[in-house]
């Protein structure tokens, strides 16, 4: 006996690349929040990297729980440099 609601559909071919995506335009979003609320540029940046560290604690090498380069502390310094430059208000 089969039964259609207990086939799945198969994972999208780019569902890391858009996770990646959404949450560094979240990043920027806060960033963005971070500078009207009056913190420094490097208050911002140390906050968003411990939330991002936070999010993918405990750390995994492999699988969906792998933090992606796009989030390092690093391109995390980048995405809050970038929102700080424009001046969001």
């Amino acid at each position: 006996m089969s039964f259609p609601w207990l086939e799945r559909t198969p994972w999208p071919t780019h569902g890391g690349e858009r996770r990646t995506r959404v949450a560094a335009d979240e990043l920027a979003s806060r960033a963005g929040l971070l500078y009207r609320l009056g913190f420094t540029q490097a208050a911002a940046t140390q906050r968003l990297c411990a939330r991002v560290a936070w999010e993918y604690d405990p750390p995994s090498k492999m699988g969906p729980h792998r933090r992606p380069d796009a989030l390092s502390d690093q391109a995390i310094a980048k995405i809050v440099s970038e929102t700080f430059s424009r001046r969001p208000g």
